[in-house]
């Protein structure tokens, strides 16, 4: 009998097309993760841009995408995330948005190394971050904005995008004006 996995994204794993360009993953439900804070503090190797991670922090709740994936598909995800560590989350600490029970098995986040970034966001990035929230709801966007912090200066590379998962010219076209909406509204643009 094969071993159930569900990986937490909180950052652009909250987004299914972003999911399924690392590997094949099933439907995704929304959770809050208690005792993970989320931060824009890890600064990547390879550019110099912020993305988001989280922090064990007793006190803080994370909302994001619960996903499953079978264990040969765990490696690809691994690999996309090189840079953290993929940690068990204890059953007790999630809670399913849409009042179900959780589904059985092993659950998994993805921890980066204790630090802080001083470089700015990508645009292309949090695109693919908000683009996800707002498929679950604007509601579920705003608590990514309220409860995400060190927040930095947004580069604005739509034109010629730094992330390489970055929204299509479609997908552009139909969510840029929703999500530039959002962060007009939370001063973040």
């Amino acid at each position: 009998m094969s071993q159930h996995h569900w990986i937490f994204g909180y950052g652009s794993l909250i987004c299914a097309d972003s999911r399924s360009r690392t590997g094949v993953t099933g439907e995704a439900l929304s959770v809050e993760v208690e005792g993970l804070e989320r931060s824009w503090n890890v600064a990547l190797d390879t550019a110099d841009l912020s993305v988001v991670g989280v922090r064990q922090r007793k006190g803080y709740c994370t909302g994001g995408m619960l996903f499953p994936v079978e264990e040969d598909q765990l490696p690809l995800f691994d690999a996309r995330e090189q840079e953290y560590q993929r940690v068990e989350l204890p059953r007790s600490s999630l809670c399913h948005l849409g009042n179900r029970p959780l589904p059985q098995g092993h659950f998994w986040v993805y921890l980066p190394p204790e630090q802080t970034s001083p470089h700015p966001i990508a645009q292309s990035y949090l695109d693919v971050i908000l683009h996800g929230c707002l498929q679950e709801g604007e509601a579920f966007a705003r608590h990514f904005l309220e409860f995400t912090s060190d927040w930095k200066t947004c580069l604005d590379d739509r034109q010629q995008p730094l992330y390489p998962r970055a929204l299509n010219p479609e997908q552009q076209q139909q969510w840029l004006p929703k999500i530039d909406s959002l962060l007009a509204r939370f001063n973040l643009r």
